[in-house]
């Protein structure tokens, strides 16, 4: 009995202390490399049209990582005080990604477009179309952009504008100077 207690012992310190080392994948520092990009935000100008802001920002180098990024960076508000903020202040960036096809999806959260934003006809469309203007121009594979709420399809952001379809970017609501 007591040497076989004495095995089950060394048995199990063996196994306890014998662990595989594993290693990093090679690429995983380039997986997860972080550099600074520029990119163009999308914000309504005093002419009553969205003009892009450009920032430096630092995204990580593929897309699935960089979109996210980029919508958040758009939800803070322009640093120009001449253009007017796209979206309420406690917008949430839940997610955002590109399918194979070109569709993107933008999920939004946050308690003013939870519970019902109260914006006119104008202030929704300029921030839904600057979700779209933003995310086709900093990812060209992204096509077209639906945008959620709260991960569901969200049939608009404040009862004017109907997001029941993927929309493409409407050049008509771009400053032509800043295309």
């Amino acid at each position: 009995m007591k040497n076989r207690a004495v095995l089950i012992l060394v048995l199990s310190l063996s196994l306890f202390t014998c662990k595989k080392k594993t290693t990093p994948p090679s690429n995983l520092g380039a997986q997860n490399q972080v550099v600074p990009r520029t990119v163009r935000l999308y914000f309504e100008s005093p002419a009553l049209l969205l003009t892009a802001e450009q920032r430096s920002v630092q995204l990580p180098q593929n897309s699935a990582g960089a979109m996210p990024a980029v919508v958040r960076e758009l939800t803070k508000g322009a640093t120009n005080p001449a253009l007017a903020r796209s979206l309420p202040p406690d917008t949430v960036v839940r997610g955002a990604y590109l399918l194979p096809d070109g569709s993107a999806f933008v999920d939004l959260g946050g308690v003013t477009l939870t519970q019902g934003w109260q914006a006119g006809s104008h202030e929704e469309l300029m921030a839904v179309y600057a979700i779209v203007q933003t995310v086709t121009a900093n990812f060209p594979e992204a096509k077209k952009v639906r945008i959620l709420v709260n991960g569901t399809p969200a049939e608009t952001l404040g009862g004017h504008i109907a997001l029941d379809r993927p929309l493409t970017p409407m050049s008509e609501l771009v400053d032509p100077r800043a295309r």
